[in-house]
């Protein structure tokens, strides 16, 4: 798939974190565009996206019980060094993974703290470390209590879409493309849905940059390639098509 496309465009429209799985094996497809898709990014990023597929290695992802119920089909682990652009393209690229899981069907959750890294099977060269998880599979039918109240509390703290931009104007009175970005930043995912990325514009016709105005741990500038690939996906569709800077306060550059 590319990126602006209808099928990304609908992913992020159904895409949930998911932390409520069936304990079901993944289809030789879905394996397929996965691993096709974590190489993609492994190669685009310069960072080391891999697929494991517990069946297939005999890896299994140790998640904490007390957040997940189930086990995924498939998990992505996400590797590189330790530094705040390597942590942003860890968000942007992984987050396209996430994307295509979706549209394949299935559940899939970033999971930054909650496992057992000790545990979890992959290679991390030197220089390098194992910075993410990415949880992948059949979401369970009836999403269990916990995981329900879970899925609550975490959105209780969503901000609404309107204080995600700071612009010359509204974000009602922003241009179509740019209020499609932003809604897309506001369904993505975020450490604990704090989404602490938000688009400024100085004038209007201005480039848009993405600022971390409130920065307090290093998952937020995960947060931040995430934010960017949600709003690069959904400003394509629009017609904006362009490319991000990486890092803070990077502007989105207009073809």
């Amino acid at each position: 798939m590319s990126i602006g496309t209808s099928s990304f465009v609908e992913a992020i429209d159904r895409r949930v974190s998911c932390r409520a799985f069936e304990d079901t094996p993944l289809s030789a497809d879905q394996v397929d565009m996965l691993r096709a898709a974590a190489r993609e990014s492994s190669a685009d990023s310069g960072l080391l996206f891999e697929l494991h597929v517990p069946h297939e290695d005999g890896s299994s992802l140790a998640l904490s019980n007390k957040v997940f119920a189930g086990h995924p089909g498939a998990y992505v682990t996400c590797v590189g060094p330790n530094d705040p652009i390597s942590l942003e393209k860890i968000g942007y690229f992984g987050q396209i993974v996430v994307l295509i899981a979706t549209s394949l069907g299935l559940g899939s959750c970033w999971v930054a703290g909650t496992f057992d890294r000790e545990k979890t099977t992959c290679a991390v060269p030197d220089g390098m470390m194992l910075h993410d998880v990415i949880p992948i599979g059949a979401p369970m039918h009836q999403t269990p209590f916990r995981q329900r109240s879970i899925r609550r509390a975490i959105r209780s703290k969503s901000k609404r879409p309107s204080k995600l931009y700071a612009g010359p104007t509204t974000l009602e009175e922003a241009p179509q493309w740019i209020w499609e970005g932003v809604h897309a930043i506001w369904k993505g995912p975020s450490a604990a849905n704090r989404q602490p990325v938000v688009l400024a514009q100085d004038t209007y016709g201005a480039p848009v940059r993405a600022m971390l105005p409130r920065r307090r741990h290093d998952v937020e500038y995960t947060d931040l390639g995430i934010a960017k690939l949600q709003f690069k996906v959904a400003a394509t569709a629009s017609g904006a098509h362009g490319t991000w800077d990486w890092g803070v306060d990077g502007t989105y550059n207009l073809d």
